[in-house]
């Protein structure tokens, strides 16, 4: 990947291919005065059931007519890859990506980031690049003004953190790497996805190195966020939360794509550290925000602006703090929970939204002005929340949509994730609704037992006149059902001192819940348990200050054990597995399907099983150097249901000891210019290269001086940038000048990275011989190991 020290004749190169691209794309109407196409709105088909092809087919038709922000057409362009349309459409199509698996909604997202790129300051030609930021220097950032000195903030971390997540999205997936992406490479940034994996992850890397961790921020209070001396944005001062988020969506992203790749641990640490640090600072610190339990009895977060304002966030900085602690979780590298998130689900659920069309303007529930007056509508990355809370999603997704229509593909994908989260892991409806009911006594006709299941706190249950004790109300569900989620409602009176849940297949011997049992119930009590299946479910009320009265009872499956689907999921393919280390390799694949929904992936190495992934990628660790595993995948659905294991897909560890061929001497048959020279192929950075002079495509050599004679037995070559060499072979010698072919070392192909293993030889200068080459050839990165 790229470094400093080569980056200044590469951005010279790209900003030439930047201005024939700009005028291209004059042309083909890249630009958004370009007439645009009608669009029909995304179609939802229900919310309720597995993301059908229909909805994919709709988002995509959607996605083709939205275009993204390029100047004039802006008065900021951070503004607009942060918080504005093309931002969110950048996450809007990564999270479908994850969702489908559709190469097409990633081509789309490759496109978007191409075109956030070719904006850059230092990238983009005058009068809209070139300019001169408050740091003196034209520096690599997308400016928040148009005109004069480039003013930059934090919300540069967002266009970080988009180009990372296309391309960690690129890595996670090997078996693309090596197609070329059907997406015009207008600007330069690579032919293949693996090479435009890594423009997109240098240059992320080149703004975070040169203008975010030395200019923008101080991190010397113990890599908490704070604005450094020298920002004339909010100088020396602590980081809002939002903020914090645009931050660390991109550091996240980042050491995600680098541990994919193995290519970088140092920097891998470096960015999850400061990650971690500041989500600590938020979900460990009790002097950041306010954990409390609401009016309904759930536990519930309260916080502000920023870590010393301890409540009343306004419900327009709330929600980007929300989806990107929900990134956070999503991301599975900070330990945090579902349980740690559940506190922001219950904030909204029963905090926020009074009704379906009134949302509080701020997280305690009360309202203000500006951002922080109340909404009819509930901001987008509340949605996420639904996740965890089921029995708000329908009333969040109808507030959210117009006749099962959207025109926001944020909110549009964030719906769809939720949809299949409920979907693969449980129901998003309320299994009582629409049942047989009954209870111990009744007050009167009109407070029966249905109506605590009818939908409708204005209606409820009461027990008859003077029955404080031993009181129940039950729900027959017609059949054996599974549930391990139920909300009780007691919002008119709130009488209950003591209850439990029992449950039942008869409807006349009834079995204590585990877990359920409690004292008060409130407004509105959630109670989770490890998962039940019975045809009777029963709330069973011990003693009450007064004639229990309950106004709605709520059923739900959360995760699934059992039930009726016998169905398996289809075999993964695309297996692929790749080693990044002596005791690291990564594996991922294709999404399988399922009738219902996939919820995981089984890794079996040998087979045993090693371990599992809720994605199409793992990485299986604490191997042995020099080793070589085979592995084999197999997909499961809700119901327990496993399917056959994939085709079997092998790699060996890189050798013990590290790259032998680093800080030696270096040479070649020929060399493009002194900017390609042998060292490039040995620096342990794929973004250089060594380039043998131009017209010199057969019986070029490149060779390392190991400084003294050892055993080698693999040396690993990265043809990154350019796949032209057609046939080689590696050969030792122990003068440097009479060399000698190892055997089983010679192939035809190299492509992005091939490991070479082979019986040890003890040498002092290995070289690679390239025989052929359909053009130049140009060498990334060569390594070399020892037993």
């Amino acid at each position: 990947m790229e470094t400093m020290k080569e980056g200044i004749v590469m951005r010279i190169q790209r900003k030439r291919v930047l201005v024939i691209g700009l005028l291209f794309a004059l042309v083909v109407g890249l630009f958004p005065w370009t007439v645009a196409r009608a669009a029909d709105p995304m179609t939802v088909d229900s919310l309720t059931g597995p993301i059908t092809q229909n909805e994919i087919n709709s988002f995509k038709a959607y996605m083709q007519t939205v275009e993204p922000v390029v100047w004039p057409n802006t008065g900021s362009m951070q503004g607009e890859y942060a918080q504005g349309k093309s931002g969110e459409n950048i996450k809007a199509l990564g999270l479908m990506y994850e969702l489908t698996g559709d190469t097409a909604i990633l081509d789309r997202m490759i496109y978007f980031c191409d075109v956030l790129l070719s904006q850059r300051n230092d990238l983009l030609p005058a009068p809209y690049g070139q300019r001169t930021v408050w740091t003196n220097t034209i520096a690599p950032v997308w400016p928040g003004n148009n005109t004069g000195t480039a003013s930059a903030d934090s919300a540069n971390g967002d266009p970080v953190g988009h180009l990372a997540y296309c391309g960690k999205l690129i890595l996670q997936t090997p078996a693309i790497w090596n197609t070329t992406v059907p997406v015009t490479d207008t600007y330069g940034h690579g032919a293949t996805y693996r090479q435009r994996a890594a423009t997109f992850v240098n240059e992320a890397d080149y703004v975070v190195n040169q203008f975010i961790l030395p200019s923008l921020l101080d991190l010397s209070q113990g890599n908490k966020y704070y604005f450094s001396a020298q920002s004339p944005y909010m100088t020396g001062a602590i980081m809002p939360w939002n903020q914090q988020m645009m931050i660390s969506y991109g550091l996240q992203n980042l050491a995600a794509a680098h541990a994919i790749i193995g290519d970088n641990p140092t920097l891998v640490s470096q960015y999850d550290n400061i990650v971690q640090t500041n989500l600590n600072w938020f979900f460990s610190n009790d002097t950041a925000k306010q954990t409390y339990t609401n009016s309904k009895g759930n536990t519930t977060y309260n916080w502000g602006y920023n870590p010393t304002l301890l409540g009343g966030e306004d419900s327009n900085h709330a929600s980007l703090d929300v989806a990107g602690f929900y990134r956070a979780f999503l991301s599975g590298r900070y330990g945090i929970t579902a349980s740690m998130m559940m506190p922001f689900a219950n904030m909204y659920a029963d905090v926020m939204m009074r009704s379906a069309n009134d949302y509080a303007g701020r997280v305690d529930g009360t309202d203000g002005t500006g951002h922080g007056a109340p909404t009819t509508y509930p901001r987008n990355g509340n949605l996420f929340l639904a996740a965890l809370r089921p029995d708000m999603y329908t009333t969040l997704a109808n507030a959210s949509l117009q006749n099962m229509t959207s025109t926001s593909m944020a909110t549009y994908s964030r719906l769809m994730w939720v949809k299949k989260q409920l979907n693969q892991g449980g129901s998003a409806s309320n299994l009582a609704l629409g049942k047989t009911y009954s209870a111990s006594t009744t007050w009167s006709a009109s407070y029966a037992a249905d109506k605590a299941f009818d939908g409708s706190t204005s209606t409820r249950w009461s027990a008859a006149s003077g029955s404080l004790t031993n009181q129940w109300l039950s729900v027959d569900f017609g059949t054996s059902t599974t549930f391990d989620q139920v909300m009780v409602k007691e919002a008119s009176f709130q009488r209950v001192t003591a209850y439990k849940l029992q449950s039942s297949n008869d409807g006349t011997t009834f079995t204590d819940i585990a877990g359920t049992a409690g004292t008060t119930i409130g407004a509105s009590k959630t109670i989770n348990f490890t998962g039940v299946s019975a045809r009777y479910l029963r709330l069973f009320v011990t003693s009450a200050s007064d004639v229990p009265t309950i106004d709605e009872m709520e059923v739900y499956r959360m995760t699934t054990s059992g039930g009726s689907d016998t169905q398996a999921p289809t075999v993964p393919t695309g297996v692929t597995a790749l080693a990044s280390s002596s005791s690291q390799i990564n594996l991922s694949w294709n999404a399988s399907t399922d009738n219902v929904g996939v919820t995981g992936y089984d890794v079996y190495r040998g087979g045993t099983l090693v371990g599992s992934a809720a994605s199409t990628s793992y990485s299986d660790t604490g191997l042995a150097a020099s080793t070589a595993y085979s592995y084999t995948i197999k997909a499961r659905d809700a119901a327990g249901n496993s399917s056959a294991a994939s085709s079997t897909t092998s790699a060996t560890t890189l050798a013990a000891g590290g790259n032998a061929a680093l800080g030696k001497a270096y040479s070649a048959s020929t060399t493009w210019s002194t900017s390609y020279p042998a060292a490039n192929a040995f620096d342990g950075d794929t973004a250089t290269r060594w380039s043998a002079s131009s017209g010199s495509t057969a019986n070029q050599w490149i060779s390392v001086d190991l400084g003294s004679a050892m055993a080698v037995n693999q040396v690993i070559v990265k043809e990154t940038t350019y796949q032209r060499v057609t046939s080689y072979k590696l050969q030792s010698s122990s003068d440097g000048s009479t060399f000698t072919d190892i055997p089983g070392t010679s192939g035809t192909t190299l492509g992005a990275s091939k490991t070479i293993s082979f019986s040890p030889v003890t040498m002092r200068y290995v070289r690679l011989y390239v025989s052929t080459a359909s053009a130049v050839p140009t060498i990334n990165e060569i390594e070399v190991y020892t037993p």
